[in-house]
């Protein structure tokens, strides 16, 4: 399996990230992002409990999960996607 050296070199967009004109945009873009993330963080809690009450206690294999190319690909493609929708909306003055 091959690991990518920096999983998470999306994080360095090719622009200045935020410029004056991002800032009108950048409250409601934490507040979007934050009600988002604990949507997930509050699902996947949920799925992990749902599972162990039926024998399955995923929580330290999810963890410990090394993903194969396949899926570190698909999940860089994924965040770079991401990154790229949440700076089309700051950029949208």
């Amino acid at each position: 399996m091959s690991e990518k050296s920096n999983p998470t070199s999306f994080n360095s967009p090719d622009r200045v990230t935020l410029t004056d004109l991002d800032v009108a945009s950048l409250g409601q873009a934490v507040l979007t992002l934050t009600r988002e993330l604990w949507v997930i963080t509050d699902r996947m809690h949920v799925m992990e409990a749902v599972l162990a009450k039926h024998g399955l206690d995923i929580t330290d294999e999810i963890t410990q999960h090394k993903p194969d190319s396949d899926l570190s690909d698909k999940l860089q493609q994924e965040g770079v996607a991401l990154i790229e929708r949440v700076l089309a909306s700051l950029s949208k003055n």
